[in-house]
């Protein structure tokens, strides 16, 4: 069976197929690609070989909407301008849990690989990636496993009760701005989970990990244009060219 990288696309099919286009140049092996698609406006729809798109654009397997209506005390104020897409990221990942249950590496749609990363495939470990201790603007200093480029390890995850998704740990979907569940950005509530069930549960983190991507930041919410984003992979185009 071959080993998949799973990619949630929003609205930035140019970054996304770049994306793809640059892992296959570093990757020494030929993984199966899979696309949970959730756009609204800018769908994927390039014909890439060994690329699977799973459409959600009109809610099929993940209505957004009905899921946000679950929590009619969420807190807006740091999840407007995303349209709380942090909540939507990772409650995706937590459905490609389910459509992938022999586990994944995760990457994010705006980043660009630059070298080797096959190593953090490791069935030893629950999770392989690059740890964030501190992130800049978490009011309760929440750290999580980025979900830029990292391994889950899903069956051993799975078996010992770890969540991607948890709503009393997740991005603003609490009242109040200071409750720290509402801190819980994505790949966080798994970190948690892993360091709390620690032996069964470790996550290998590689503080060299960034070198291997460098990473549009934003790419799917930002208010970037479709013109600033092909001007950022024209300035990179040996990475995926």
């Amino acid at each position: 069976m071959k080993k998949t990288i799973a990619i949630v696309h929003y609205n930035t099919p140019e970054l996304t197929e770049a994306a793809i286009l640059s892992m296959r140049k570093q990757a020494k092996e030929d993984y199966q690609v899979v696309i949970f698609d959730n756009s609204n406006e800018r769908p994927f729809k390039r014909r890439m070989r060994g690329v699977k798109v799973i459409n959600n654009t009109n809610g099929q397997l993940i209505n957004f909407d009905e899921e946000l209506a679950k929590y009619p005390d969420r807190e807006p104020k740091y999840a407007m301008k995303s349209n709380f897409g942090s909540f939507k990221h990772i409650l995706t990942v937590q459905k490609l849990w389910e459509l992938i249950p022999e586990g994944l590496i995760l990457m994010e749609s705006d980043v660009l690989i630059k070298k080797p990363f096959d190593f953090i495939w490791d069935e030893q470990f629950a999770a392989v990636g690059r740890i964030q201790w501190h992130q800049p603007g978490n009011l309760c200093d929440v750290p999580r496993l980025l979900p830029l480029l990292c391994y889950m390890n899903v069956p051993l995850l799975t078996a010992n009760g770890a969540r991607y998704f948890d709503p009393m740990r997740c991005w603003a979907l609490q009242k109040g701005v200071m409750v720290r569940g509402n801190w819980y950005d994505t790949g966080a509530s798994l970190l948690e989970d892993i360091v709390k069930t620690k032996p069964a549960l470790v996550c290998r983190n590689y503080k060299t990990l960034p070198e291997c991507y460098i990473h549009y930041h934003g790419g799917s919410w930002r208010q970037n244009n479709v013109e600033e984003q092909k001007a950022w992979l024209e300035e990179h185009k040996d990475l995926w060219k």
